[in-house]
């Protein structure tokens, strides 16, 4: 929601304005995560998290018409909802990467729809507005009577190392996909399927490395993205199949974040969210690449750089996990 509120600005506001309404809602949706995680972790608030940042939306797309004020009241919303459900969802099925991808990924859905209905000459706060009442209300039904499981392990010694690496990994999967080149993605549906291979990817990662192992399927994803993205650069099939790949790590990234900071959940969560914002910066300030070499080598030296520390992370996790 707050994407489709920011885009309908576009034509009422210079670009400046649409510039500074961007870099305030990345900064508040993604840099103070931490923050309310940590306030939510401390008084359990992950439930009134869910509620209030459904409501917040429903307010902001009443009041459309005041620009950066609805902006402020989706992002604090957007930003209270991914912690409580994030941390719920993985409270329902402990020990599980799964749930962090299916909760996380229908945001690359949400992300698409919100643009392409702003970019329409109507208007769609109706719509959008009884959905997330019908949203509300099932949840705090489903919320009332829940009673969710939360489990989590003690802190381990090894904890900070674990953290470091995958926020470093975190930020170089950022960093990548601020820069990439994609010729093709003003064909909207060459970039609908780009979309659906960037949710696949989150949601499918978490649950594949359940099954096959994480170090399997999260290294493995990483690496045989590598050509394809490159290859993506001209030829959609390549770059559609590289971006499912390089998005399996997702969910084992943030499923192992959260489960080395003990019961602070959120405080992860956001965590995560802010690496995505400090990768987000390079670009927000003008740095791109051209294809060439230069782009191919960062590419590879990212991707390969992300796979070593991914596994240093995913090692030193199971070394917990098994008590050795």
């Amino acid at each position: 929601m707050g994407i489709y509120i920011i885009t309908t600005q576009l034509n009422h506001y210079d670009f400046k304005f649409i510039a500074l309404f961007y870099v305030i809602y990345n900064v508040i949706a993604f840099g103070l995560q931490p923050f309310l995680g940590y306030f939510a972790d401390q008084k359990n608030l992950y439930s009134i998290y869910i509620l209030i940042g459904l409501t917040l939306p429903l307010i902001a797309l009443q009041m459309i018409q005041f620009g950066v004020i609805a902006i402020i009241l989706a992002t604090f919303g957007n930003a209270m909802y991914h912690l409580g459900g994030g941390v719920l969802s993985i409270n329902l099925y402990p020990n599980k990467a799964a749930p962090a991808g299916f909760f996380v990924a229908p945001g690359a859905l949400g992300v698409f729809v919100g643009v392409l209905l702003a970019k329409e000459n109507q208007s769609y706060v109706s719509y959008i507005s009884l959905i997330v009442i019908i949203m509300l209300l099932s949840l705090y039904f489903v919320l009332k009577t829940h009673r969710s499981i939360y489990a989590y392990r003690t802190i381990s010694d090894d904890f900070i190392k674990i953290i470091c690496l995958i926020l470093a990994v975190v930020l170089i999967r950022g960093l990548i996909g601020t820069m990439l080149i994609l010729m093709w993605k003003n064909q909207i549906w060459l970039l609908v399927s780009l979309t659906i291979g960037i949710f696949s990817g989150k949601l499918l990662g978490g649950w594949l490395g359940d099954v096959f192992g994480y170090k399997r399927i999260g290294i493995g994803g990483l690496i045989i993205s590598l050509p394809l993205l490159i290859l993506g650069h001209q030829i959609a099939f390549y770059g559609i199949l590289g971006a499912f790949f390089f998005n399996l790590t997702m969910a084992i990234t943030l499923f192992i974040i959260i489960q080395s900071l003990g019961k602070y959940k959120g405080t992860a969560f956001g965590l995560t969210t802010l690496s995505l914002l400090i990768a987000y910066l390079p670009s927000a300030f003008g740095l791109h690449f051209e294809f060439g070499i230069f782009y191919e080598l960062f590419i590879i030296i990212c991707v390969l750089l992300g796979a070593y520390l991914l596994n240093k992370a995913i090692s030193l996790y199971l070394k917990t996990i098994k008590g050795v």
